[in-house]
């Protein structure tokens, strides 16, 4: 066990119930992100209850070589620019092809994805099991 696992295993602990007290917590939509930072950098947002959202930093990427895909559970964004017709004096931004993933529970959709500013949106629901979604009884 690495010290991140002890970490991430102390912070379950802590949170184990936190929606009791905290109403809708970030682990109760999320199984496991990784907390190390790596390119691109992401934000996770939450815009209300059962709304989320995470923020990719993606400057000079654009729509067109971006790829959002949820599936099993896992969000994956990708992308790669292809920069090679230039020729560059100096080349200080880092166009480079990545992938991060996001482990999610399997009530988790995708709601929208889009890209603005360099920055690009992927906003997040929740589904409701049939079983607590509230049902309109008709009186006779």
């Amino acid at each position: 066990m690495t010290g991140l696992d002890l970490i991430n295993k102390f912070q379950k602990d802590i949170w184990d119930n936190s929606t009791k007290v905290f109403g809708d917590s970030f682990d109760s939509i999320f199984d496991s992100i990784s907390k190390a930072q790596s390119f691109p950098f992401y934000n996770v947002v939450k815009y209300g209850k059962g709304e989320y959202g995470i923020e990719l930093g993606l400057a000079g990427y654009n729509k067109k070589n971006v790829k959002v895909e949820l599936k099993d559970g896992v969000l994956t964004v990708s992308g790669q620019v292809d920069d090679a017709e230039k020729e560059y004096i100096e080349k200080g931004l880092a166009f480079r092809k990545f992938m991060k993933q996001f482990s999610l529970r399997n009530d988790v959709v995708v709601d929208d994805a889009k890209m603005e500013d360099g920055v690009l949106t992927v906003k997040l629901g929740v589904n409701e099991p049939e079983e607590i979604k509230a049902q309109e009884i008709k009186v006779k």
